[in-house]
């Protein structure tokens, strides 16, 4: 008989330390999952396409014009992905080849929409009057740098850009982690 009860006894603190270590593996994986989602973001696990977004066609931005283009894309705030929209402006340089250039669309001195004046040939800042030339380089105002670039490149026919944030108000291009 009391072989029978060490053999349940035995039995059930193998259910409880099994139990037991159960749980504790449910507590800790949205743990690892919190302290692992920055590797996982930094190396491009889940981004459609390496974060490339399709812009359009090639044949629709006409050669030496600047364009004022609209980019979709989504932001992950936690666990709720948000769809956004964010302009983008878009030269392209020759009719005859697949050569671009991509800038963003924010002013570097403190985030203000840049827009672009065709009669100027350069990009101007509405909120404190930062000017820009017709490659975004700075030319006057507060603005600590030239105009961002964005990476780009062209494939089957497409323009597809990488938004990325910058850190304004700053001398150097640093780029904002997603």
């Amino acid at each position: 008989m009391s072989e029978d009860l060490n053999g349940r006894r035995r039995f059930l603190a193998i259910c409880t330390n099994g139990l037991a270590g159960l749980l504790g593996l449910l507590l800790a994986l949205p743990a690892l999952g919190y302290f692992l989602s920055p590797l996982r973001r930094r190396f491009g696990t889940g981004a459609a396409e390496g974060g490339f977004q399709d812009l359009g066609a090639v044949d629709s931005f006409a050669p030496g014009q600047w364009q004022l283009a609209t980019l979709e894309v989504d932001r992950q705030d936690g666990w709720e992905k948000l769809p956004g929209k964010h302009g983008v402006w878009v030269r392209r340089k020759d009719s005859r080849t697949q050569d671009f250039e991509v800038l963003s669309p924010i002013c570097p001195h403190l985030g203000c929409p840049l827009q672009w004046h065709s009669s100027q040939n350069r990009f101007v800042c509405p909120c404190h009057g930062g000017v820009f030339d017709a490659n975004g380089s700075k030319v006057s105002g507060p603005p600590p740098r030239s105009m961002d670039p964005l990476e780009h490149r062209c494939e089957r026919g497409r323009l597809l850009v990488r938004w990325q944030d910058f850190k304004i108000g700053l001398p150097d291009r640093l780029p904002i982690a997603v």
